[in-house]
């Protein structure tokens, strides 16, 4: 056995607890902005896996995802980092580029800079996506300010400014950047209506009439932001800043990653610590930007290693410098910056304001070059500055005063250990953690959200360790949450095999045996095995296997049992009415049994719980809310937008599964019967055929997918290669079963009809199916097949036994359309292909039958076959015209040719 059951166990096995605790675990989450919804997020993660009850207290008087960061609705304010490095998951890389590709805009690249507004969006879909996942967390947003924490016997109290106050077991301070600082500006400066003290949060914005100046003090983001957001026709900006530099950008086409460098052991000064970047950037060749970039990783090391000497030294001589080639621009608004400087809009001044006046005309202010600008507006751009001991935030006085926290050696944020449990004063390390800008003091790079997010992943498992909870009782869950009634080995190897199932492929039945094998009382698993065995032909003793799981299910749970009772239902009466509303009523109960669904879902793994394709379709959109952006959902999704003609929307989804999971059998499906049929032929068997040989050859449909490289084949009129495929891959032993029914038999029937070959022998496809499938099917779908197949074969006894067997059952497909589909072929059998195409024109329900477009298509194959025989030609012109307005095949094309010129393509009968 190789070890991929063994890693997908590991990986999605997740614990339950069993044991209730009396009250919830409650942690406060003051502050929701991106630090918060990140920590929220993530403490969500880590309280589902143990299955406790917990609380979360999300207390933000706005709106959540803003903050300060992501509060503009300006689209012109963007992202500095590229969309591809901006996932809230770190274990999950693309998350934001595929969210933005979803809502946003579906070729958005992925070296593309966002606007910021859409971030916010992205932070609150995220976070209320994963507290819907999130077993156990009910999360209450509070519109209100935190102003006081102290402690409260063995709890905190948390006060807020509406006057309430909340006992909380822990809190987490994710107050972002503090408020910009003033204290750079002149008191006249200070006091002047004309003033933006904090560009973000202002009330009102003074006038700025064309014609007038606008000065931007501060040369960093900020003024980046302000700049687009105060420029207009007829106004000058100024930029002051003490270094004057702008910006600087990131680079279109960057070059690979370069590997971080490594640290000298032992403390280091800040002259290492500068010469060690130099290197670093002389061995890049040069280029700073990747030498800067690969740094990442170890600037928290580093910044550990200098003393508080040297980390003071840095920020009074090379912060500025620092921040400008780490926080980069999108080039995009670097080059707007550039041509208005160019232009003369945009002037900037390597200065400091020194002095200001007041006046009816302006407020003039005086910069440390000797230049005097008269602004209608001077915006503060400085960005946060103030350190928490001057800090006006009265939770951060109130917790410096009551001993609770302590500032950091340069008082740029509080003392905290490694998790960001804050350093008490004195006394016992209260329950408080910080996250984001407060911990810039001790790691430096606390801003950007790929530090944050690892930020919130480590706070969240240190918060669940440090917090009371009860003694857990382990249970291993499925991959969508569900708990299994099994041993720990058992339901592993269990996993593996379901995630074989929803593959699509094979060696599902072996580990599922090797769970129950691992834990015979295991119930779910036999039913699992007996489904197996009816539905995918596994070699499984199906009456054996399927009566161990109803014995065995009193030690199951409800969800289990009510799974057996419809596997029950399934195997004993096989496309019933009863059987197919248990299915779906269980799926209302259990929305989240993705084996459950992929078993009602008509596609290339189960037959399905219903006849109406729309039926199928609302089943799986109604998920969305529940799978989410998950692969395997994308891959059914997709398959359903296929069905529904909705070929560029199925595209993306299977290339987004795919990404995920390149051996997704329903995202291959789909994107097979895209390029089928949109006509494009050479490319999707190109494809196929790669992936058949690659990712798929190993699937439990490797003989369907085949099947669809040979319609292509077809399509394209290359008869030689279908002979090929067919002679191995498609006939048997390689195929048997209602697989060489549906597969094997139906192709060689549509190579006759086409054209491909004269005559057709299916004995020996036959002889591997079952009589009783044949005569006596199970769902329309496999009834359709049987009667083509055995008309091809020339076998009018079993097709007049078929036809009997329809005309009897209680469903209407079989009595309106299976029936009368085996009359119209049975005119065909005795020489009357004139009769056969009336009946088969005039053939009802045909959608009603199941399976694919592609599938059913063989009825329009037989019709055009059947009219050919009857020499009615206009007939097969007009329903091969129609198929060549669905989509191009070369073959059609030549057919309708040879028709229209009078070359019949007619070929003899089967019976010939």
């Amino acid at each position: 056995m190789d070890g991929e059951g063994d890693l997908y166990a590991q990986v999605s096995a997740r614990i339950l607890s069993t044991v209730p605790m009396s009250a919830p675990v409650v942690v406060a989450v003051v502050g929701g902005g991106a630090s918060g919804c990140l920590a929220t997020a993530q403490l969500a993660r880590s309280v589902a896996v143990t299955g406790r009850r917990f609380t979360i207290l999300l207390v933000e008087p706005d709106g959540v995802g803003e903050g300060l960061a992501y509060l503009t609705r300006d689209p012109r304010h963007r992202l500095n980092v590229p969309a591809a490095k901006m996932s809230a998951f770190d274990d999950d890389p693309q998350h934001f580029l595929r969210w933005l590709r979803r809502h946003v805009a579906v070729d958005f690249p992925a070296g593309g800079f966002a606007p910021r507004q859409f971030y916010a969006d992205y932070l609150r879909h995220t976070l209320e996506e994963t507290l819907r996942a999130a077993s156990g967390v009910l999360c209450e947003r509070v519109f209100a300010r935190a102003t006081d924490v102290r402690r409260h016997g063995r709890r905190l109290r948390l006060t807020l400014d509406d006057g309430t106050s909340h006992p909380v077991d822990g809190v987490v301070l994710a107050l972002g950047h503090g408020a910009a600082t003033t204290s750079w500006a002149p008191p006249a400066l200070a006091r002047s209506p004309r003033f933006v003290a904090d560009p973000w949060r202002a009330d009102s914005q003074p006038r700025v009439p064309a014609g007038s100046d606008v000065l931007l003090v501060g040369s960093g983001l900020t003024m980046a932001d302000m700049a687009q957001r105060w420029s207009r026709a007829g106004v000058r900006l100024h930029v002051a800043s003490r270094h004057g530099l702008l910006p600087l950008p990131h680079v279109l086409d960057p070059a690979p990653p370069l590997a971080a460098p490594e640290l000298p052991d032992g403390p280091l000064s800040l002259a290492q610590a500068r010469r060690l970047v130099f290197d670093h950037i002389r061995a890049a060749g040069g280029d700073w930007r990747r030498a800067v970039d690969a740094m990442r990783p170890v600037t928290a090391e580093l910044w550990a290693r200098l003393d508080p000497a040297a980390r003071s030294s840095f920020v009074a001589t090379t912060m500025r410098r620092w921040d400008q080639v780490r926080h980069r621009v999108d080039p995009a608004i670097h080059a707007w910056l550039e041509q208005r400087r160019t232009e003369g809009s945009l002037v900037v001044h390597a200065a400091q304001v020194v002095d200001a006046c007041d006046t009816a005309a302006g407020v003039e202010v005086s910069l440390s070059d000797g230049s005097r600008v008269l602004a209608a507006a001077v915006v503060n751009c400085t960005g946060a500055g103030a350190g928490v001991r001057t800090s006006h935030d009265p939770l951060v006085m109130n917790l410096l005063a009551a001993g609770l926290a302590t500032p950091d050696a340069l008082d740029l944020g509080f003392a905290t250990e490694a998790s960001g449990r804050l350093v008490a004063a004195d006394g016992p390390r209260p329950a408080i953690w910080a996250i984001g800008p407060l911990r810039r003091g001790e790691l430096w790079e606390s801003t950007a959200i790929p530090e944050i997010r690892g930020q919130a992943a480590a706070l969240a498992r240190a918060v669940v360790a440090a917090l009371p909870g009860p003694r857990v009782v382990r249970r291993v869950r499925d991959p969508y949450g569900l708990p299994l009634t099994a041993s720990p080995q058992a339901a592993g190897r269990y996993v593996a095999g379901l995630g074989r199932i929803l593959r699509v492929r094979s060696g599902a039945e072996t580990l599922v045996a090797e769970a129950v094998a691992a834990d015979p009382r295991f119930a779910l698993g036999q039913a699992v095995l007996a489904l197996l065995g009816a539905e995918w032909g596994a070699d499984v003793d199906v009456e054996t296997a399927l009566r161990d799981a109803q014995r065995h299910a009193g030690r199951a749970d409800e969800r289990e049992r009510r799974f057996i009772e419809v596997v029950a239902a399934r195997i004993r009466e096989p496309g019933g009415a009863g059987s197919a509303a248990a299915l779906l009523s269980y799926i209302q109960a259990y929305p989240e049994d993705a084996l459950a669904v992929s078993i009602a879902v008509p596609t290339i793994a189960f037959s399905g719980a219903t006849e109406i394709p729309a039926e199928a379709w609302a089943l799986v959109e109604g998920l969305a809310a529940v799978y989410r952006d998950d692969w395997w959902y994308r891959g059914l999704l997709a398959f359903t937008r296929q069905e529904q003609e909705r070929w560029d929307e199925a595209a993306e989804l299977a290339a987004l599964a795919l990404a995920v999971e390149p051996t997704a059998g329903h995202a291959v499906h789909a994107k097979t019967h895209v390029h089928y049929e949109t006509g494009d032929h050479e490319a999707g068997l190109a494809w196929l055929d790669a992936w058949i040989s690659t990712c798929g050859s190993d699937s439990s449909q490797r003989a369907h997918f085949s099947w669809h490289a040979a319609l292509h084949e077809l399509a394209l009129g290359d008869d030689d290669a279908i002979r090929a495929r067919f002679s191995a891959q498609l006939s048997p032993p390689a195929v048997s079963g209602v697989r060489a029914l549906i597969d094997s038999a139906s192709l060689l029937w549509r190579g006759l009809a086409a054209g491909a070959w004269t005559s057709v022998e299916l004995g020996p496809v036959l002889e591997t199916v079952p009589g009783a499938l044949l005569v006596d099917p199970p769902t329309p779908f496999v009834g359709l097949h049987s009667a083509v197949a055995l008309a091809a074969a020339g076998d009018c006894r079993r097709l007049a036994q078929l036809r009997r067997s329809a005309a009897a059952r209680s469903s209407a497909v079989f009595t309106d359309t299976v029936a009368p589909l085996a009359d119209a072929l049975m005119h065909l059998l005795h020489g009357d292909p004139d009769r056969a195409t009336d009946a088969l024109i005039a053939l009802p329900g045909v959608e009603r039958l199941g399976g694919s477009a592609a599938q059913r298509e063989i009825v329009e194959d037989t019709t055009i076959y059947c009219a050919i025989q009857a020499n009615r030609p206009d007939i097969a012109q007009s329903l091969l015209q129609t198929r060549l307005d669905r989509r191009c095949s070369p073959r059609d094309v030549h057919r309708r040719a040879q028709l229209l010129t009078g070359h019949q393509t007619g070929r003899p009968s089967p019976t010939d």
